[in-house]
C-alpha cells in the first residue's frame, strides 16, 4: 500500500510539474474574412503562446461577430475580386493595426474536401507582431474554366488552417571601413597627414619652459659667489 500510495505522489507531482511548463497566451488575433458573405465576419482566431508557437481556433458559432469599420476598409483598401482574410488583434479598436491578407478568390475553388490555409505571423524581439502572410487553396484551382466546372467544385470544403511563426533575427553587423576624403576640386582622394611626434607637435611649449629652467639653475650660483 505505501509503494502505491508514493507512485500516486510521484504522479501527481509529475502532472503538476507538466501543466506548469506549459506555455501561456501572450496574445489572441481575431480572423475575419469575407468568403461567404459581403461583410466580414469572425471565424477564428490565432493564439500566440510564450514558446513561440501558435494555433489557430475556430470560434464556430451561428451569428458570429462582425468587424468593425468594415465598410471603411472594403471601400478604400480591398478589391471585392480577391478573397480577403481581416487579422485583428483583439482588445484594439485601432483600425491601423488590422493586417489585410488577400488572395485571388478562384484559389478557393476545389474539388476536394478539405482546403488548406496557413498563417506566418512575424514577431519582434518583444513578441510584437510586425506582419502576417497568407496564404490558402492552389494556384491551379485558377485553370478551372467558369460554368460548368466552376459550379462542380465544393462551395464549403473542411478548412485545415496551420499557424508558423517567424522570430525577428539580427542580422550580422557589416565591419564599415572609414569613410574616404575625397578632394571636391580634384575628385582624388586626400591621403591622410602622417603621424607626427609629441616634440614635433608641443616643440613651442617646450622651449620656454627650457630656458627658464637654465635661467632658474644659475641665479643661485651667482648668489653663493657673492657671500664668499
Amino acid at each position: 500500500m505505501r509503494i502505491a500510495e508514493l507512485a500516486n505522489i510521484f504522479l501527481l507531482v509529475a502532472l503538476a510539474s507538466g501543466s506548469e511548463q506549459q506555455a501561456a497566451l501572450v496574445q489572441t488575433l481575431n480572423v475575419f474574412d469575407n468568403r461567404k458573405t459581403p461583410d466580414f465576419v469572425q471565424r477564428g482566431e490565432v493564439q500566440l503562446f510564450t514558446d513561440g508557437t501558435a494555433q489557430y481556433h475556430g470560434i464556430g458559432i451561428q451569428q458570429p461577430p462582425q468587424l468593425s469599420l468594415a465598410n471603411e476598409l472594403a471601400e478604400q483598401n480591398i478589391d471585392p475580386a480577391l478573397y480577403t482574410v481581416i487579422v485583428q488583434p483583439q482588445n484594439s479598436n485601432n483600425d491601423s493595426a488590422n493586417f489585410v491578407l488577400s488572395i485571388r478568390r478562384c484559389r478557393l475553388n476545389t474539388d476536394a474536401k478539405r482546403l488548406e490555409e496557413t498563417f506566418v505571423v512575424h514577431q519582434k524581439d518583444n513578441g510584437d507582431v510586425f506582419h502576417i502572410d497568407y496564404d490558402a487553396g492552389k494556384s491551379e484551382n485558377c485553370a478551372r474554366k467558369e460554368g460548368k466546372n466552376q459550379q462542380q467544385s465544393n462551395s464549403n470544403p473542411t478548412v485545415l488552417s496551420r499557424v508558423l511563426v517567424s522570430q525577428q533575427k539580427q542580422g550580422p553587423v557589416p565591419r564599415l571601413a572609414a569613410a574616404a576624403n575625397i578632394d571636391v576640386s580634384t575628385g582624388k582622394e586626400v591621403q591622410p597627414e602622417p603621424q607626427k611626434s609629441f616634440l614635433a607637435k608641443y616643440w613651442y611649449y617646450l622651449i620656454p619652459i627650457v630656458f627658464l629652467l637654465l635661467l632658474g639653475g644659475e641665479e643661485p650660483q651667482q648668489e653663493g659667489n657673492n657671500r664668499r
